[in-house]
């Protein structure tokens, strides 16, 4: 488990370190530096030349640091600095002091063509930007974007905010990214996850009690997550160890949710799957599927206190006898319940009360929905409203997304797993047989639907490599979870986009 801060968290960590640990920030910036010249000597050629190009701020300083560091090594190195002197930290001068002691070429801004070097270090704004880049700002970033030339960036892209992920006006886009200490939430959400490229987390030296100081914004799951978390599948059992999970999905005109949301509960390890359906689908689903149970609607006062866990809602429709079906279940089961598709829609037209051991998968439309919250709105602070809103409904709240956040109220976990191939429809049919699946086995409703998601993610990522993010159908994602479950120790080495260093 990776933990990432906000831009404040993160500057609180910074502040904590030298006002109460007395660490010199000259000596936190010194080591910033070497960890952004070790990973750029992992790239760069012995000829390669190299422009640091610096804002006023300690960000700038970091990338002076880094120019002088590389000019000693017998790189070329030189540095322009864009904004007003007049307005530079303490840190910055001292850095010019000292690079320009050590011959470092301190260059004119406009004098510079940025197309004559190989490599760009962007170090104009770091994590404490929170306006829209203007004026001389605007053009430089615009600049290191159209020159062609390989930018890496010093903690965040310039122009990305560190909380909200958002571009501000306009924003740097870079080959990779050493950020400082901790990942930041900037990284992490889209859009900033794609300005920023590889991303490096650089261990600066911050105090361990200076970390623990500032309360991580979210946290993410890396591969080694899964064998920690994972049910305990026992030796001396039955079908009944494993748990008995009731699907109730499907309508006269779609069978297909049913079907996936049932296979994937089987996959995922449930002892028994019983769907609950309208009639018409009984035939279809028994023979693409003959380990289900099957039952009516009208049969669910029977089925439901037989269940482990239970599903509600995909492709049950909004018809007046789906309304009665979603409140009775709503109303009587005692186990976990996830919820999901045409439930979460009825839920909000009639102001269903909900458990803390529901588990609700809204997309974003369906959350807009359930919250009467716009879309751009909801979209501005994903991780305050998804904590929000699972905290106030009193549930476990998964907000399906590029990045899926799912909170408890109390904690927010984001998803780094799963690709643009799972844009497809049954996809998050997938997902909520998953999390049931794991329901059943008495995995605490939270966990399960964290794991769920990161399991549905990495699933969707191996259907991808076999089919491409262009034909990837919700079908695939039942086979790569068989793969990913299978291989758990090949994805434990093969690890994630983020690397520290």
């Amino acid at each position: 488990m990776k933990e990432m801060y906000s831009g404040e968290q993160a500057k609180a960590i910074d502040t904590h370190a030298i006002g109460t640990m007395g660490m010199p920030s000259l000596v936190l910036m010194e080591k910033a530096a070497m960890s952004v010249v070790s990973v750029l000597l992992e790239k760069a050629g012995p000829s390669d030349t190299f422009l640091c190009v610096c804002g006023i701020g300690n960000n700038g300083g970091d990338g002076v640091c880094v120019a002088r560091i590389l000019h000693e090594m017998g790189y070329q190195a030189a540095v322009t600095v864009v904004g007003n002197s007049e307005h530079m930290s303490e840190e910055m001068k001292t850095q010019l002091v000292i690079a320009s002691a050590c011959d470092v070429p301190i260059l004119t801004y406009s004098l510079v063509s940025m197309d004559e070097y190989d490599i760009l270090i962007d170090a104009v704004f770091g994590i404490g930007l929170s306006r829209e880049v203007t004026g001389v700002y605007e053009q430089v970033i615009l600049d290191m974007n159209q020159s062609g030339v390989t930018v890496y960036s010093l903690d965040i892209p310039s122009g990305i905010h560190a909380k909200s992920a958002k571009v501000l006006g306009c924003a740097v886009q870079a080959e990779a990214t050493i950020t400082f200490g901790v990942n930041k939430t900037g990284l992490v959400l889209y859009p900033g996850c794609e300005y920023a490229g590889k991303v490096y987390v650089a261990d600066i030296g911050f105090p361990r009690k200076s970390v623990d100081f500032a309360q991580a914004d979210a946290y993410y799951y890396e591969p080694d997550d899964i064998v920690c978390n994972l049910p305990k599948r026992i030796a001396y059992s039955h079908k009944g160890t494993f748990g008995r999970v009731v699907v109730i999905a499907g309508c006269d005109t779609m069978s297909g949710a049913c079907f996936l949301s049932a296979k994937a509960a089987y996959r995922m390890g449930a002892g028994l799957v019983h769907v609950v359906s309208t009639p018409s689908n009984r035939d279809t689903l028994l023979s693409a599927l003959p380990e289900i149970l099957f039952s009516t609607r009208e049969e669910i006062k029977k089925v439901l206190p037989l269940a482990s866990a239970v599903v509600i809602g995909p492709g049950i429709g909004l018809s007046k006898q789906s309304e009665e079906l979603v409140e009775y279940v709503l109303a009587n089961t005692k186990v976990p319940t996830v919820v999901d598709g045409d439930a979460i829609t009825i839920c909000a037209k009639k102001d269903i009360t909900f458990r803390d051991n529901f588990v609700l998968t809204p997309h974003v439309k369906e959350m807009s929905v359930l919250t009467g919250i716009p879309i751009p709105k909801l979209q501005e602070d994903i991780l305050g409203t998804t904590k929000n809103t699972a905290k106030t409904r009193n549930c476990i709240l998964v907000q399906k997304d590029a990045r899926t956040v799912v909170s408890d109220g109390t904690e927010c976990y984001v998803n780094v797993s799963g690709n643009n191939g799972m844009a497809t429809g049954g996809s998050g049919d997938v997902l909520t047989g998953v999390i049931s699946g794991l329901l059943a086995q008495n995995v605490n409703p939270f966990l399960a639907a964290k794991l769920g998601v990161y399991l549905h993610g990495l699933s969707g990522d191996v259907a991808a490599k076999q089919k491409s993010t262009y034909g990837v159908m919700a079908s695939d994602l039942l086979d790569g979870l068989t793969e990913v479950l299978t291989n758990i120790k090949c994805f434990q080495k093969e690890g994630n986009e983020n690397e520290t260093v």
